[in-house]
């Protein structure tokens, strides 16, 4: 009789144990699912900023812009309506404006600078086709909305892949970039329809920052590259950098993480926004 007994406790607690685990691992595919939802969901490009980003600054504003396709993007500005600096923001690959709003607005609260970021198409207030080739084109757009707005010197901020969209605009930027300020460089980019490459460094600027990772060793090679084309002057004394920044930092974090985790890196950026005035 006692073993009858132990032997029906034993199953009532094997198949409670069953239950848990079927019922954890469910739980745990349902959150997977939404989360993979959430990170590929997107909104009309015209959505309130508060319905697409769970953390909206004070004063920050919706606005689109149309790419030169006529491609409508979804993007946002912070900081001053008359401001005379004015920064583009290119976020990495599988970021949208949401993550960087708040680093923006606090580099435009030190700043006083104009900063636009927008969703690159396929991803958040950008829905549609992704294509990374058009980006660089929608960024020299996205630069000359903000001189239209009133912002004579813009400079160009990237972060990991944002970097070879950043590099690969440059040289169509008319006038040039006051700064070029790169986060965790990655130089070639692409997707199904092309490859965006802007380890040439064609045409930089006189104004050059660059904070990397030195625990990622693809980025630590980019960021040598960028300063040895910075600071060429043999070659291109016309294109010759007057000063460049550096700041590496003995960490493996990337892009985002980077700025997050170490505030100098933060001071950095508002030091290079700082430089155009």
């Amino acid at each position: 009789m006692g073993s009858a007994h132990r032997d029906c406790a034993l199953r009532r607690a094997v198949v409670a144990l069953i239950a848990l685990v079927l019922f954890v691992g469910f739980a745990f595919v349902i959150d997977f699912g939404w989360t993979a939802y959430e990170r590929q969901r997107t909104f009309e490009p015209t959505t309130a900023l508060d319905e697409q980003c769970d953390d909206v600054p004070d004063g920050a504003q919706r606005i689109t812009f149309p790419g030169a396709d006529g491609f409508i993007l979804g993007a946002a500005l912070v900081g001053p309506e008359d401001a005379k600096v004015g920064v583009v923001l290119r976020q990495g690959a599988s970021q949208k404006i949401c993550e960087w709003l708040p680093i923006a607005a606090q580099i435009a609260d030190e700043t006083g600078a104009r900063v636009l970021l927008f969703d690159r198409r396929g991803r958040g207030s950008s829905p549609g086709e992704g294509d990374l080739s058009k980006e660089p084109t929608d960024t020299r757009i996205a630069v000359s909305y903000l001189r239209h707005a009133g912002a004579p010197d813009v400079a160009l901020v990237a972060s990991s892949m944002g970097n070879s969209i950043m590099f690969s605009a440059v040289p169509s930027v008319e006038p040039t970039a006051c700064a070029v300020i790169s986060i965790s460089p990655v130089l070639v980019s692409a997707d199904g329809n092309g490859t965006v490459d802007g380890s040439a460094l064609a045409e930089l600027p006189r104004n050059v920052w660059i904070t990397w990772e030195r625990g990622n060793p693809g980025v630590a090679d980019n960021a040598k590259r960028i300063v040895e084309a910075a600071r060429e002057t043999e070659q291109q004394p016309k294109l010759a950098a007057r000063s460049v920044q550096t700041l590496p930092v003995n960490t493996d974090h990337h892009s985002r993480q980077l700025v997050l985790n170490h505030p100098e890196v933060l001071d950095f950026l508002i030091d290079g926004v700082n430089s155009c005035r």
